[in-house]
């Protein structure tokens, strides 16, 4: 006859023994015969063996609910004294190496909601650290998907969700190295005149503001904006739908998020004011930048960015509850319609005048030096024009004089001999100023032919220069026009993303 009271004090002893030596992160395929033999030879000690042998079924239902608490279900035989444990491999795991990081990292996980209290800024905004998301990156190491830090996070996202129990309107981020999680709170605002937030009048909130916060504090927020929205609303992962679900609560994080060093000293409910405040003042800003990123991720080709934008056709659908939805256009200010196509035609337009932009100033800026260098050129053939007029004044002066001398020396009827050989000199010394002045003649020449061709050359490129800037002028103010239509689009989509 088994004794009840026995057996749960081997229950009992088995259990702890279990929590003692084996608890996380071990991996129940690992608990071999030498770690059964010992538990037994323990329960042999304390209870007797006979007493302890009688009630292997119940030894053998601790060891599998033991290892079910540390989310590993397992399979445990044990026949004549010898255990066999078989490991079940969690869903979509293929190896045991992938089953043991999948566990560390429920493990890890179950730690952080453990702790969750430790780590809230607000009782309904959690900031988990560098060193914690990285121990989440780093159970996973082990996995073919470990270098796709997207599919890590995805993968993060889900389970975290399940973890903390999580609803539609709870949000998740990955910002700065940082994991957010927020929950949902009703943020509600009276319909009165005053517009109040949470029974804050707006000039409270404002006086708040105006005391907490720094003037750059909205370069802050959109700074951090992209960031954000590339992680909670990736337009490719997600749809039209859950995006208009899901939008309001991620603004409402990101605030939370870039707000929090300034609001350490303010209550919750003032917090909470500011939140809608703030979210209120930059709301327009954000959806813009929603509607930028979504256009710019079309024209990488994204498949499921195009897809999105293709949904503001005006085209009726049902939806999952059999309602019909009627889809929006995108329609901006004057009334004009814009769809799939006409915004790829003027994006693409876009894409080429900054290309034609960029080419335009690296011509006019080739050009200008170009200019700078046919100044230089110029100047320098004055200079050399100039010193080859002067030396060619000079030997014309020298020659001259020689020419005087020497016709002075001629007409005398009865030279002395001195006179006879100064004559000589005087003609040997005029051949050699005129071989020099022939020189020099042909340099001036010269010099001026190279002195004209600089200045043709310099007005030349002077007019290549002043009409490279002029196509410049003309670019710009068709980029004008481009740049209102991409700001006509992007206002258009803004609404067009949150339609009712």
């Amino acid at each position: 006859m088994i004794h009840s009271d026995t057996s749960d004090k081997i229950d009992e002893y088995t259990r702890n023994y279990l929590l003692e030596n084996f608890n996380t992160p071990f991996y129940a395929s690992d608990f071999s015969q030498t770690h059964f033999d010992t538990l037994m030879q323990d329960l042999f000690d304390n209870f007797t063996q006979e007493k302890a042998n009688a009630r292997m079924m119940r030894i053998r239902t601790c060891i599998e609910e033991h290892f079910l608490d540390l989310s590993q279900i397992c399979e445990v035989s044990i026949r004549e004294g010898k255990i066999k444990v078989v490991k079940h491999l969690q869903e979509g795991m293929k190896t045991l190496e992938e089953d043991k990081a999948f566990i560390d990292f429920s493990n890890v996980l179950k730690n952080i909601v453990n702790q969750k209290k430790e780590y809230e800024i607000q009782s309904y905004l959690l900031c988990f650290p560098e060193d914690i998301l990285e121990e989440l990156f780093k159970s996973l190491s082990s996995l073919p998907l470990a270098k796709d830090k997207a599919r890590l996070r995805e993968l993060i996202r889900e389970s975290l969700e399940g973890e903390f129990a999580l609803q539609t309107r709870d949000i998740i981020l990955f910002l700065r190295k940082k994991l957010y999680v927020r929950y949902f709170v009703e943020m509600k605002q009276t319909s009165n005149e005053e517009k109040r937030f949470l029974g804050m009048a707006p000039e409270d909130l404002e006086a708040l503001y105006k005391k907490h916060f720094p003037q750059g504090f909205e370069d802050t927020l959109l700074e951090m904006a992209p960031e954000v929205i590339s992680d909670a609303l990736n337009f490719s992962h997600i749809d039209n739908f859950s995006f208009k679900a899901k939008y309001i609560e991620v603004f409402r994080t990101l605030v939370d998020v870039a707000m929090v060093e300034y609001t350490r000293s303010l209550d919750e409910e003032s917090v909470r004011g500011l939140n809608g405040y703030i979210l209120r003042l930059h709301f327009d800003s954000l959806l813009y930048l929603c509607a930028q990123i979504l256009v710019e991720m079309v024209m990488k080709r994204d498949r499921r960015a195009d897809a999105f934008l293709r949904f503001y056709n005006g085209d009726t659908i049902v939806n999952k509850a059999g309602k019909n939805i009627k889809k929006p256009f995108v329609k901006d200010e004057k009334g004009n319609n814009w769809n799939y196509s006409s915004i790829f035609s003027i994006m693409t337009q876009a894409s080429q005048y900054e290309n034609q932009h960029d080419n335009q100033v690296k011509l006019i800026l080739e050009s200008e030096q170009q200019h700078k260098e046919s100044k230089q050129m110029l100047s320098q053939s004055k200079q050399i024009h100039k010193k080859h007029s002067e030396t060619l004044s000079l030997l014309k002066d020298e020659l001259h004089a020689c020419t005087l001398v020497k016709e002075s020396l001629i007409t005398l009827k009865s030279p002395s001999k001195d006179e006879t050989s100064k004559l000589n000199l005087k003609r040997q010394e005029e051949n050699r100023l005129l071989t020099k002045h022939d020189t020099a003649f042909s340099q001036h020449n010269e010099s001026a032919f190279k002195l004209d061709n600089a200045k043709i050359l310099e007005k030349n490129r002077l007019k290549q220069f002043n009409s490279s800037k002029l196509a410049l002028v003309r670019l710009e103010e068709k980029g004008k026009q481009l740049e209102l239509q991409q700001d006509n689009i992007f206002s258009a989509l803004a609404k067009a993303l949150i339609f009712r």
